[in-house]
C-alpha cells in the first residue's frame, strides 16, 4: 500500500499507513485512478490519500471480482472481440469442457484437449467409450457471453471430422437446439448464431447418446472447440472486501469517474458496520421449519460453524444488528461528490459496483474514491423535525431538534448544516438543553439560502454528551415525504468530514422520531398510518418478505376512494399497491417488494403514501420504508 502526503516524516508514515490515519482531520481512499488528478483537498498538508488498485480493494473476505477486467486502470465489464476464443479461459471462470457419465458431468484431462490451444492433440469418440461415457460433450463458459460463432474440427489432415451431430445450448431448465447436422462433409464446421448471450454448449453425436451405442457411431475428434462473441458480458460484479477502517470513522462524501452508454446500467453502492462480517448464518433447528442463527451454546453462528453444518443449513442473510443494508445507488453522473448515505461513525465499509451492459452499450470507473475523518466529530446525533405534517405551500414555524452522543475522543462540533428540497424562510432562535442561546451565542455562518441553513453554535463536546439542541425556524414544504438532512462540523478543523443527523428520538417532547415532513389537507380523514415490519427483506426467505401499511379511515359518511403507493427518495412512483373505496375502519394493504414491473426494487429508502380522496376533501399521509437484502 502506498501513501500520498505533503510532510517532512514520510519515512514514519510509511510504516503503517493506518495506524497513523487518526493523525489528521482527512483521509482520502482512492481506488484506483493513479494517473488521474486528485481534488483540491488532496494538495493539503494535513490529508492523507491512500491508494489501492481495484484487485487490492478486492482481495479479501467478502471481496469478488466477476466478469471484469481492468484496462490501463479502468473497471469495466469484459467486452468480447471478434477474434477472442472463449473456450480456452472458461476453466479459469469455473467452467471447461466435460464429458458426461450415468452420474453427471465429469472433468477429465483427455477432454481438456478441445481447448489446450494446440490442434495436434484432440479427444476422440474412442476416448469416451474408453471411460465409459455417453456421446456428448458439453461446454461450459464459465459465465454468460454475447456468443454469434461456434466452431471446432479434429487435426490437421485427419479425416475423423464428425459427420453427424446436434449442437444445443441451456436456456432457461431445458437445452434448445440450435443446429442439427446429418451429413456434414466439412472438415472445419463453423456455425454462425445470432448473437445471443450463452453460458453452456452441448454437442451430441448419435440419438442415442448411451455408450453401449458408440460403436455404432462413426469414429471422429475435436482437436479444438472455439467460440467467439462480440460485445459485453451479461452482468458483472465488483465488490470490495470488508475494509476495515483503524477506529470507527465518519463516512464523507463518494467520488467517481467513469462513462456509462445509453442504454447500459451501473449501480454503486455502500454498506458500513460495526464488526469484519456483515453476514449472519442461520441453521435449522430440526423442530419443523424453525431457524436460529445461534449455536446450542447460544453463541452467533460463524461463517466456519455454517459450512461444517452437515444439513440443515438455513440460509444467509444481513446481520442487521451490526451491519446496514446496502444503500439505495448513488448518482455516477455526480462526480463531483455525493455524500454517502450509509450510517456512520462505523470501522468496517463495503463497496459494491453492479454492471448491466446492453449489447455493444458498456459502463466503467476510472477510480473511486471516499473520504474519512477519524476521528469523528462526535459519535452519534439523533433527530427529528416538528410538525410531522403541514399544510404544503403554507409558511410554517419548526423546530429541529438533535441529541448528540458521545463516546470518547471526537473532537465535538460547533457548526451545523440544515438542508432540504422544501424552503427556509427564516430562523429565530437557537436553545441548547432547553435554554435559549442569546442572538450573540449563535449565528448564520453563510446568507440562508432556499435550500440551505448553516449555523454557528458554541461547541459540543464529550462535557455536553446528551444536550439536546433545537434549532427554530420557519420554511414551506410543497411535496410529501420532504426531508430535512442535518449535517454537524468542526470550525477547528475545516477539512473534516461532518456528521449525519439521523432519525430518532431527539426529546420526548417531540412525537416525530423522523427527519421527513409530510402534508395534510382538509380534515382529518386518515389516522394510525403503521407499517409491520419496520425491517422489511423481500428476499425470498420467508421472513419479513412483506410490509404491511395500515390505516384507519375515519368520519366517513359513505366511501372514500384511497390509493396507497410506493415511491423512490426522487419522488416516481414504483408501485400501487392499493386502488379502491374504503369506508371508515381499520386497513392494511401488503407490498411484496416488487414495482409495477414486476421486478425487485433495489434495498434502500421508499416513501409510501396513502391518499384519499372523499367529500371532506383529499388527504395525504406518508412516511418511510427501508428495504434491505
Amino acid at each position: 500500500m502506498r501513501l500520498f502526503r505533503r510532510s517532512i516524516f514520510p519515512a514514519v508514515l510509511a510504516a503503517n499507513v493506518l495506524s497513523w490515519s487518526f493523525a489528521w482531520s482527512l483521509t482520502i481512499y482512492r481506488i484506483g485512478g493513479d494517473a488521474l488528478s486528485h481534488s483540491e483537498e488532496a494538495e493539503s498538508d494535513e490529508v492523507v490519500v491512500v491508494p489501492l488498485s481495484w484487485e487490492e480493494f478486492a482481495r479479501g473476505p467478502g471481496g469478488q471480482m466477476e466478469g471484469l477486467e481492468v484496462k490501463t486502470g479502468r473497471l469495466r465489464p469484459k467486452f468480447i472481440t471478434p477474434d477472442e476464443n472463449l473456450a480456452l479461459a472458461a476453466a479459469n471462470r469455473g467452467g471447461g469442457p466435460f464429458g458426461v457419465r450415468h452420474q453427471g458431468e465429469a472433468k477429465a484431462d483427455f477432454v481438456d484437449l478441445t481447448v489446450d490451444g494446440d490442434p495436434t492433440t484432440a479427444l476422440s469418440s474412442e476416448d469416451l467409450a474408453h471411460h465409459h461415457m455417453f456421446t456428448l460433450f458439453v461446454m461450459d463458459l464459465g459465465v454468460y457471453f454475447p456468443v454469434n460463432r461456434v466452431r471446432f474440427y479434429p487435426t490437421p489432415q485427419s479425416s475423423l471430422f464428425i459427420e453427424r451431430f446436434d449442437l444445443r445450448v441451456y436456456q432457461g431448465d431445458n437445452w434448445k437446439l440450435v443446429r442439427s447436422i446429418r451429413e456434414n462433409r466439412e472438415q472445419i464446421v463453423d456455425i454462425s448464431l445470432s448473437t445471443q448471450y450463452i453460458q453452456r454448449f452441448r454437442l451430441s453425436f448419435s440419438d442415442n447418446p448411451h455408450p453401449a451405442f458408440a460403436s455404432l457411431i462413426q469414429p471422429w475428434e475435436i482437436a479444438e472447440f472455439e467460440v467467439y462473441g462480440h460485445g459485453y458480458v451479461l452482468t458483472a460484479l465488483y465488490r470490495s472486501r470488508v475494509f476495515e477502517l483503524e477506529s470507527a470513522s465518519s463516512l464523507g462524501e463518494l467520488r467517481f469517474s467513469g462513462f456509462k452508454d445509453r442504454d447500459a446500467k451501473l449501480r454503486i453502492r455502500t454498506r458500513t458496520g460495526s464488526d469484519e462480517d456483515p453476514n449472519r448464518y442461520w441453521r435449522f433447528t430440526g423442530r419443523g421449519e424453525e431457524r436460529s442463527f445461534r449455536n446450542d451454546d447460544g453463541q452467533p453462528l460463524t461463517l466456519t460453524d455454517y459450512n461444517n453444518l452437515q444439513g440443515g443449513k438455513g440460509g444467509i442473510t444481513t446481520d442487521l444488528d451490526h451491519w446496514s443494508s446496502w444503500s439505495g445507488p448513488y448518482d455516477l453522473g455526480d462526480s463531483l461528490g455525493t455524500p454517502i448515505t450509509s450510517p456512520s461513525p462505523r470501522q468496517f465499509f463495503q463497496l459494491q459496483l453492479d454492471f448491466v451492459p446492453s449489447g455493444l452499450d458498456g459502463a466503467g470507473v476510472d477510480f473511486i474514491e471516499f473520504y474519512i475523518t477519524s476521528p469523528p466529530v462526535v459519535g452519534q446525533v439523533v433527530g427529528e423535525i416538528w410538525p410531522a405534517e403541514v399544510m404544503p405551500g403554507q409558511e410554517t414555524p419548526f423546530v429541529y431538534a438533535m441529541l448528540p452522543t458521545f463516546f470518547g475522543g471526537e473532537s465535538g462540533f460547533d457548526r451545523i448544516v440544515l438542508e432540504t428540497t422544501g424552503q427556509f424562510t427564516g430562523v429565530d432562535s437557537v436553545r441548547i438543553n432547553e435554554e435559549r442561546l442569546a442572538d450573540d451565542e449563535w449565528a448564520l455562518l453563510e446568507p440562508l439560502a432556499d435550500q440551505r441553513m448553516v449555523l454557528g453554535v458554541p461547541r459540543m463536546d464529550r462535557l455536553k454528551s446528551g444536550r439536546l439542541v433545537e434549532v427554530f425556524f420557519r420554511g414551506r414544504v410543497y411535496h410529501f415525504g420532504t426531508v430535512f438532512s442535518g449535517q454537524v462540523f468542526d470550525r477547528e478543523r475545516p477539512l473534516e468530514v461532518g456528521q449525519f443527523v439521523e432519525d430518532g428520538d431527539a426529546t420526548f417532547r417531540l412525537d416525530s422520531n423522523q427527519r421527513f415532513v409530510g402534508i395534510e389537507l382538509g380534515d382529518k380523514l386518515v389516522s394510525e398510518v403503521a407499517v409491520h415490519p419496520r425491517i422489511f427483506t423481500p428476499n425470498g426467505d420467508g421472513t419479513n418478505d412483506q410490509v404491511r401499511i395500515e390505516y384507519t379511515m375515519l368520519k366517513l359518511a359513505g366511501a372514500g376512494e384511497v390509493k396507497v403507493d410506493i415511491f423512490n427518495l426522487a419522488g416516481r412512483r414504483v408501485r400501487r399497491v392499493y386502488q379502491g373505496e374504503d369506508s371508515s375502519g381499520q386497513y392494511g394493504r401488503v407490498w411484496d417488494g416488487l414495482g409495477d414491473d414486476g421486478r425487485s426494487v433495489l434495498p434502500g429508502l421508499y416513501l409510501y403514501r396513502v391518499q384519499v380522496d372523499a367529500d371532506g376533501g383529499r388527504e395525504e399521509r406518508s412516511g418511510l420504508i427501508p428495504v434491505v437484502q
